[in-house]
């Protein structure tokens, strides 16, 4: 059991915390955040003894654990895929009952459109349009971003970005290919595909980060070989060999949200919803929060579990911070938008290729393999990087009715042929701003490395302040680390 001798010493300095009032409410530990983070931290620390509060600003738990109830069933349209090697993630959903199913979201056979052509990626080295060099050639155009980025990689650990020997590599994707001599056109190509905000907008080593995670998680427990030449530039394949009960992707049967749910129940009352916290007061010993109702909230210390693109907006007094406060003002975040569809398959009529890329506003269109097919199909429109950020500015009214035309001028077969079932633009969301951890060139340098040092009493999680995970597991494994230096503190 973790001593909480220093709690009662401490409690005299929160009072002379700047604007503290007697009717605020006093606790060991104010998490701000009831996602998968905040949860875990705050369960940990309630295992120890600790009083805790949570503080969310939704109407309900679970950060970007979303599910959405459609006429067609639940639709996860945050966080959903559970690798085999998401240790915390499987063992969160075996405790509480949660049933873990295989991932059933095999894409169909992908095609691409650029500048106004169909391109089947088998004959696209001979083809007219391909102006690259070399090696260059061989790669369909929408894959190339991926490709090359992934061919430079060196890292071998999933902490190696972080090492400061790789330090040359914190630059652009941009750069790093001028520097390696490829051409114009397959820069341009690569700006279509680049894995995370941007070519020029997100460092390598962050790109390098999430796929040398994801190697991992790929042939954990299995010496399964997976396809290194997959036709579509994002969303990783699935296997389903069984591996300990669980084929390469899981999602959680009824939907993934159940998991913050389930995780929230025992907290009872602790769990504040409609909470959102505008001001953070901060000193050596103690730290307060008020939120936007006037309510207030004291602690020994605090847990910031909001995307720092949320976090920048609040107020937060006391002394300097350190690396973090620049991490908070300038870190990005990534954005991901999805139109989920149920469609009649349309390529059988138009024989173009089910799924495809574009180098257009529409993005990706992924066509789902319902294992028959004819009859429906699930599909989803799928918007990531600058396409992305354009479409949230449409705004949802405007978005919906835009994508489904630009697919019609697209695919004309599909007229008649596509209905809706919900849409989600995470960038639009105000409580998130966006769908994942991001560092723009030269902020591993800058500020990465140490970002994660406390802030006075305020401690950081969330799956933006990644370290060796990535996903669902780095969202868990940031709320246990929070909890650990808490405890470490305060024994």
């Amino acid at each position: 059991m973790v001593t909480r001798r220093h709690f009662l010493a401490t409690s005299a300095a929160l009072t002379l915390l700047p604007g503290v009032a007697l009717a605020e409410e006093k606790s060991d530990v104010v998490i701000i955040g009831a996602g998968l983070s905040g949860l875990n931290a705050a369960n940990l620390l309630v295992e120890q003894g600790f009083k805790v509060i949570v503080l969310d600003a939704n109407n309900v738990v679970g950060g970007r654990v979303r599910t959405h109830h459609t006429a067609n069933g639940p639709i996860d349209v945050g966080a959903s895929q559970i690798g085999r090697s998401y240790a915390r993630v499987i063992d969160a959903c075996w405790r509480y009952g949660l049933k873990l199913i295989p991932e059933d979201r095999d894409l169909l056979k992908f095609g691409a459109h650029y500048q106004n052509h169909w391109i089947d990626n088998a004959t696209w080295a001979s083809h007219p349009l391909n102006r690259c060099e070399g090696e260059e050639r061989s790669i369909p155009p929408l894959m190339m971003g991926s490709r090359l980025a992934g061919k430079y990689n060196p890292l071998k650990n999933i902490d190696d970005w972080l090492d400061p020997k790789f330090s040359e590599y914190d630059v652009s994707l941009r750069t790093l290919l001028r520097q390696k001599g490829h051409s114009a056109q397959a820069i341009e190509l690569a700006a279509l595909s680049a894995p995370g905000i941007g070519i020029d907008e997100t460092s390598v080593l962050r790109m390098w980060q999430e796929e040398t995670r994801g190697a991992l998680d790929r042939k954990f427990g299995t010496d399964v070989k997976t396809d290194a030449h997959k036709d579509h530039p994002f969303g990783e394949a699935h296997t389903r060999d069984i591996v300990n009960g669980l084929t390469s992707t899981s999602n959680i049967e009824g939907g993934c949200h159940l998991l913050p749910l389930a995780m929230a129940r025992p907290l009872g009352d602790a769990v504040r919803v409609n909470k959102k916290v505008v001001h953070i007061e901060l000193s050596s010993s103690a730290g307060a929060v008020t939120c936007a109702d006037g309510s207030r909230y004291r602690g020994r210390f605090i847990i910031s579990a909001v995307p720092f693109t949320v976090l920048r907006k609040v107020k937060i007094s006391g002394p300097p911070g350190p690396s973090v406060a620049q991490a908070i003002a300038t870190m990005p975040y990534a954005n991901t938008a999805r139109l989920y569809l149920t469609v009649d398959p349309f390529w059988l009529e138009d024989g173009l290729p089910p799924s495809f890329s574009t180098d257009g506003p529409l993005g990706m269109f992924w066509a789902i393999d319902n294992h028959k097919g004819t009859g429906p199909h699930r599909a989803m429109i799928v918007l990531v990087s600058a396409v992305a950020r354009e479409i949230t500015k449409r705004g949802t009214e405007q978005a919906v009715p835009f994508l489904l035309s630009e697919l019609a001028r697209l695919r004309p077969a599909s007229a008649g042929k596509v209905r809706v079932n919900t849409y989600m633009d995470w960038g639009a969301d105000p409580l998130q701003l966006g769908c994942g951890f991001s560092l723009a060139p030269g902020q591993v340098n800058s500020f990465a490395r140490t970002m994660l040092e406390p802030w006075e009493v305020m401690h950081f999680a969330g799956e933006h302040t990644r370290r060796s995970d990535f996903g669902m597991e780095s969202a868990m494994e940031s709320g246990e680390r929070a909890a650990l230096e808490i405890m470490a503190r305060a024994a």
